[in-house]
């Protein structure tokens, strides 16, 4: 493992500069609320931003197209990089990524600006461009304590249309499966340990089992792992459960968190959401 990434608790707050991997180490207790509170926020869009995209026409529809890369302006005007993928919903235009892709604890601040990029590979936009993310929307508990509920949605401009329609889009659990299963994990990783370039500009696939936390580890079941470092900027990418290679089929069952701080496994780890808590969030994104 990368050992940089590895992080110890301290009374104090550790403020770590790239927030899109590595997470301050926190010494609150890592209990589940009773009540969640949703909260959104719109993003900025500058004049001269393109809202939406070309509009283009996209006959080649294929469900791979709706993983992209997110690049982030953050409230200080520097930038930062993430990973998304368009999932199925009435709205059409609802992707899922990690809240600390949208919300920065260490400043406690919400990102300025956020595009995506469904289909980037090899340097390359995909078919339908760049798209602007309009709002993003994740639980409040994130904002307290940056290693709970660690996912998040943004909506899209894709000029009336529905993204999924022309970049397919993949289905999600409700209810995440528990023991061991095979996921196949998708990111722009800028180091780490998945098998390609590792160089931001491809998108890199990781397939291999996740597990439940060992028993003796804080709140074991409110997360998943897997065995790699999945690097930078493959945070909030899927991780995808019964995917089909041929049709690019599968569900989503978690986004990529990063590492988690001892005395946690040395591993990617993903927030295992519950049905209630996924399904109420969504549902205000979807609106």
């Amino acid at each position: 493992m990368n050992k940089k990434y590895i992080l110890c608790i301290f009374a104090v707050l550790i403020t770590i500069t790239n927030s899109s991997y590595a997470f301050p180490a926190y010494s609150k207790p890592m209990s589940k609320r009773a009540t969640l509170v949703p909260t959104s926020e719109k993003f900025n869009i500058p004049s001269e931003a393109e809202a939406g995209t070309t509009g283009i026409s996209v006959d080649d529809i294929n469900n791979l197209n709706a993983v992209g890369k997110l690049d982030i302006v953050k409230n200080d005007g520097s930038t930062d990089c993430c990973t998304a993928s368009v999932i199925n919903t009435d709205n059409g235009n609802i992707a899922i990524t990690a809240a600390h892709c949208l919300f920065d604890f260490n400043t406690q601040t919400w990102n300025s600006e956020v595009y995506f990029y469904p289909g980037y590979n090899n340097g390359q936009q995909g078919k339908v461009g760049k798209v602007t993310a309009t709002d993003g929307y994740i639980y409040d508990t994130f904002m307290e304590n940056p290693i709970l509920y660690d996912y998040g949605f943004i909506k899209l401009d894709y000029q009336g249309k529905r993204l999924q329609d022309d970049t397919g889009s993949f289905a999600y659990d409700l209810d995440i499966p528990r023991d061991n299963y095979p996921v196949n994990v998708f990111g722009y990783p800028i180091d780490g340990e998945m098998n390609c370039p590792r160089d931001g500009e491809h998108l890199c696939e990781y397939e291999g089992l996740s597990f439940d936390m060992p028993p003796d580890v804080p709140n074991p079941q409110s997360y998943r792992a897997i065995t790699i470092d999945v690097g930078q900027c493959s945070s909030g990418g899927p991780w995808v459960r019964i995917y089909n290679p041929d049709t690019n089929e599968g569900n989503v069952m978690g986004v990529s968190h990063g590492i988690l701080p001892e005395p946690y496994p040395d591993e990617s780890a993903a927030w295992s959401w519950t049905h209630d808590e996924f399904a109420n969030l969504l549902a205000l994104a979807d609106n």
